[in-house]
């Protein structure tokens, strides 16, 4: 459907609601759901309008968000539906989130802590509250957080997330994990309304107070999922001090309507952060490896480190091989420590085009990538097939060749002419990624002539250089 109908409609439900018309209709940025979200301005009333296409979706939200409200729990109202059902508006709660807040290195720390009290008081209202009265026939797409669902999350992480990598791995292994894990995590207290995806950017900071969107996904469920969601959230990067007293504060909220049970909470919580991260990288694997979104990229290394630290913490021998994996993923996403230097890192690296393109920068998602399949390929003579664009025959053999000369004549031209353009706007990171068919000679020969060009040009005062040859480490 057209962005003209959605105003249109959005233009119809608004007068049909007001008794105006909007004075503006603005279409807000695009976030990971099918949804669309417009702000309805005039001088009676701002709002939001909401297009989604799949109805029962929808009718789940505006149950939810009325059943919540009844028990004064903070989300926006439902001002007006359509009769189709796929357009509603909702209460404007602003632009400022928690995450924004968290993320900001300006924010006062002290003011940001007791934010993070608040919302983790009002979580666990909404978990207990919430299942208060739930009509389990409203939820959607599923009712519970039962085996099913919780292997959804599982398969999600094999197939979005370690399958694109390229990685080989035992999947009879992992689905013995996966057995485990599931068993533990359903075994804790489950009556809870889950929210889901309980993260910062969910939650809206108003001169009002806080208030707490896109909950349509609530299911009956351990309410540990959605503390988890929000102390692990790979970019909020909370420290482990912090994460264990909003734990606590959590299980004292809990205490003061229901016997929690601290000890089994204490040991069930961090298996249940190792499963929320698992379902979260698959997230990150199809936002970002598939569909190249960089923002998703960007958290797969933070993410990468946090169920690094839980395995450690719980050791567990049950969980041995998901260390393994998650030992031999981690080497895939490793971000240069760039803390001491101020200029520009550029990231040079060769690799096979046969074995799939590499991920990209978890930092700036981009670069350039030059395909070096169209050189003479010394990998297809005898006296060079068992050698490495490191080694001087190979180096002799290409840089005798015309057609190499042009190809890299131009590659640096082009590297360059961008190097100074970054260097003028203060950018901070580059990568060019060279490819052959085994990533052996050309493209490891090509990535080595850059770098000696570069360093030629800039020293190392204004410009890091950071070499990876993919293939080549794998020896």
């Amino acid at each position: 459907m057209s962005p003209n109908t959605h105003v249109d409609a959005l233009t119809w439900l608004y007068q049909k609601v007001t008794g105006t018309l909007p004075g503006s209709i603005a279409p807000l940025p695009r976030s990971g759901s099918a949804r669309v979200y417009y702000r309805i301005t005039s001088d009676y009333l701002t709002c939001i309008g909401t297009y989604n296409g799949d109805v029962r979706e929808n009718e789940t939200f505006i149950y939810l968000a009325k059943h919540l409200s009844q028990r004064n729990i903070p989300v926006p109202q439902i001002l007006g539906v359509s009769e189709c059902k796929k357009y509603y508006l909702q209460t404007d709660l602003g632009s400022l989130s928690l995450y924004d807040i968290i993320t900001n290195p300006d924010a006062d720390a002290f003011e940001t802590e007791k934010l993070l009290v608040k919302v983790v008081s009002d979580l666990a209202k909404f978990n207990m509250f919430g299942f208060e009265g739930i009509n389990e026939l409203m939820l959607y797409p599923i009712p519970r957080f039962d085996i099913k669902s919780v292997m959804w999350d599982l398969y999600y992480f094999k197939y979005c997330f370690i399958k694109p990598l390229g990685v080989t791995f035992n999947e009879a292994e992992l689905e013995k994990v996966f057995d485990y894990l599931s068993a533990i995590v359903l075994g804790g207290d489950n009556r809870f309304l889950q929210f889901r995806d309980f993260q910062s950017r969910n939650v809206m900071v108003t001169p009002q107070g806080l208030y707490y969107i896109d909950f349509q996904s609530a299911r009956i469920g351990s309410g540990l999922y959605d503390l988890a969601s929000l102390l692990y959230q790979a970019k909020a990067n909370f420290s482990n001090a912090l994460r264990n007293k909003l734990l606590q504060l959590y299980i004292d909220e809990l205490e003061t309507n229901r016997t929690a049970g601290k000890a089994n909470i204490l040991s069930l919580f961090p298996y249940m952060a190792i499963f929320r991260i698992l379902q979260t990288l698959g997230a990150y694997g199809f936002r970002g490896l598939m569909e190249r979104k960089a923002h998703f990229i960007q958290s797969i290394p933070i993410a990468m480190q946090n169920l690094g630290n839980l395995l450690e913490s719980v050791s567990d021998n049950n969980l041995y091989y998901l260390n393994q994996l998650q030992l031999e993923l981690s080497q895939l996403f490793k971000v240069e420590n760039d803390e001491y230097f101020n200029g520009l890192t550029l990231k040079v690296y060769s690799f096979s085009i046969k074995n799939e393109y590499p991920p990209l920068h978890p930092e700036h998602g981009g670069g350039f990538v030059f395909d070096c399949r169209v050189l003479p390929n010394p990998g297809q003579l005898d006296e060079y097939k068992d050698l490495t664009g490191l080694d001087k025959p190979v180096i002799d053999f290409l840089n005798s060749n015309s057609e190499v000369k042009i190809f890299c004549s131009n590659v640096s031209k082009l590297v360059m002419d961008t190097i100074d353009k970054y260097l003028a706007r203060n950018f901070k990171h580059l990568s060019v990624g060279f490819g052959c068919t085994g990533g052996q000679h050309r493209s490891v020969f090509c990535a080595e002539h850059l770098v000696k060009m570069l360093k030629g040009s800039y020293g190392d005062n204004a410009l890091k250089i950071v070499v990876n040859h993919i293939e080549l480490e794998k020896r």
